[in-house]
């Protein structure tokens, strides 16, 4: 059921698989990323500029905050078609065509999705621990909705189980990524601040940076250095999740081997046609330098005169790269521009501000008091001095909930473990129609009578193959049912025998009952094997004995 094992590709194996990914990629699909993301990266930094540097960075601060808002959208839409993209080139091929339905479909998800981002990305990384998880959803949801008929429930539910699967190599990668992002941020600054030493010492080009050496030391160079590194490494973070997409697919419907048979029918008549069209191109390639260049054009004559030149002085002064430099103007409210969207702009700043003033002042307060030590004016002590700097109070906090954490996670699995059986397992159940054939059935959508029932209807119709399905999902029914094994969609076999095994550690031979109906359902739903009454009989002993070991 699995092309992969259980524990993953290795984190080392992914990202030099995703580098390769990136080479041969092609030169359009590539180009649809930097369509999205080059307009963000110069609309942000122009931005960041705007809004720390201009004298009118109020007034531009509305229609350039909407700008920057859709521009973001447009770039979270060219990644998900890139990343798409990238997954279709491990298939070898894409069986949605890209018409404008799906484009509009993929930027509608897209902007629902990322419209959360700034909400719980942030707040995952404070918290730390769920942060490799949330890092990977994001990067899945880039992947999953793109389809025309996708919905955000289907793309929800299909990104998470792909962001669950493989977390010891998910956070290996995270922090290779973290530290690729270090490394090159720093290098980049040091080389764009050593750039303008190194002109001045090999050709003596004066600049800003020859009259003060910390003139780079503002917010400005880090988000220019900030938005370079972002271009150069968010491919290869969306060519490793494509990858862990893929191979999470493939454990479901064996892309993989696919794409691997597809490899090998390729035909040399690739190389060949490769090999015509450089030859074309050195051909076609080669110029003549014969022609002299044109002259330079004269110089305009400039008239000497004081008045005009003072004129043109002012003139180009009154331009937007020399006005920033001016102090902002203090003009009264009642006389600023008048703008509709500047109105909306300050009455939706001070509706945030009336609904969170009261709760960031109980927070404050809260904190202060959290935090607050006091010490007494006779104790000179440096002994106690130092005890008493230590935040007692949020220490104590701290214990407090992690102790009514763990009363609580116990409580649950108390209540959970507790709960009576639902009625359609007490009954007798109808049966309900399910397509057995279908790759994405889980053992989930019937109860395990129904299971039985179904399996009972599929030998009476002389349908054995189908009957030893319903059979095996019965078995994996009940497991669900008494929590020994969790359903999920990326889940194999071998997944759900781990877990078991780990779960009824010492409570009897429940894993080898559960491990004889895998190799008998495996060696006839997916190899060659005929299936036999004698097969269908060993898979119902055994899943008797699974269930009576698993409710005892």
């Amino acid at each position: 059921m699995a092309s992969q094992p259980s524990s993953g590709p290795k984190a080392v194996e992914i990202l030099d698989e995703a580098v390769g990914l990136i080479h041969k990629t092609p030169l359009p699909v590539l180009s649809i990323y930097y369509l999205g993301a080059l307009p963000f990266g110069l609309g942000l930094i122009y931005f960041w500029f705007d809004m720390t540097e201009s004298n009118s960075a109020e007034i531009h601060l509305p229609l350039e905050a909407l700008g920057l808002t859709f521009l973001y959208f447009w770039m979270k839409t060219c990644q998900a078609v890139f990343s798409r993209q990238l997954v279709a080139v491990l298939e070898g091929e894409d069986l949605e065509p890209w018409t404008l339905q799906r484009w509009l479909q993929t930027a509608l998800l897209q902007i629902i999705w990322a419209g959360s981002f700034f909400i719980i990305y942030p707040a995952a990384l404070l918290i730390t621990v769920p942060f490799g998880w949330v890092n990977a959803f994001y990067h899945s949801i880039s992947i999953v909705a793109t389809g025309e008929k996708t919905t955000v429930r289907s793309s929800f539910k299909e990104a998470s189980d792909l962001a669950r699967i493989w977390p010891k190599q998910n956070f290996f990668l995270l922090g290779i990524q973290l530290l690729a992002a270090g490394f090159l941020f720093a290098n980049l600054a040091v080389f764009f601040i050593a750039v303008p030493q190194l002109l001045h010492m090999l050709f003596g080009l004066e600049s800003v940076f020859e009259e003060n050496p910390m003139a780079w030391n503002n917010s400005s160079f880090y988000v220019d250095v900030g938005v370079i590194c972002f271009l150069l490494l968010n491919p290869l973070s969306k060519a490793i999740y494509a990858l862990r997409c893929f191979y999470g697919r493939s454990r479901q419907n064996g892309a993989d081997l696919k794409s691997a048979l597809r490899r090998c029918q390729a035909t040399p008549a690739r190389a060949f046609a490769l090999i015509a069209v450089l030859s074309l191109l050195n051909v076609g390639g080669l110029a003549r330098a014969d022609t002299p260049p044109p002259p330079p054009p004269e110089p305009a004559k400039v008239d000497p005169s004081s008045r005009q030149l003072n004129k043109a002085i002012d003139k180009t002064l009154e331009k937007d790269e020399y006005s920033w430099r001016l102090p902002r103007p203090t003009v009264e409210d009642d006389k600023q521009e008048k703008s509709w969207l500047r109105d909306l702009t300050i009455q939706i700043r001070d509706l945030f501000k009336t609904i969170f003033k009261k709760p960031a002042e109980w927070i404050a307060e809260f904190l202060k008091w959290l935090f607050h030590q006091d010490h007494k004016a006779d104790d000179t002590s440096s002994s106690w001095k130092g005890i008493s700097d230590i935040p007692w109070r949020a220490i104590m906090v701290l214990f407090a909930l992690a102790v009514l954490g763990v009363l609580g996670y116990f409580l649950w699995k108390h209540v959970s473990r507790a709960k009576p059986k639902s009625l359609a397992s007490l009954g007798a159940p109808a049966v309900r129609t399910v397509d057995l054939e279908a790759e994405d059935v889980r053992a989930d959508e019937l109860p395990e009578d129904s299971w039985l029932a179904l399996a009972q209807q599929m030998m009476e119709k002389g349908e054995l193959r189908l009957a030893l399905r319903a059979l095996y999902l019965a078995t994996l029914s009940v497991l669900a049912h008494q929590q020994l094994v969790r359903l999920a969609a990326a889940k194999s076999n071998r997944d759900y025998l781990l877990e078991l095994t780990r779960r009824t550690r010492g409570q009897g031979n429940v894993p080898d009952y559960f491990r004889e109906n895998i190799q008998l359902f495996e060696a006839s739903w997916y190899g060659t094997h005929a299936v036999t009454p004698t097969i269908l009989e060993t898979m119902r002993a055994n899943h008797y004995q699974v269930r009576t070991h698993a409710t005892s």
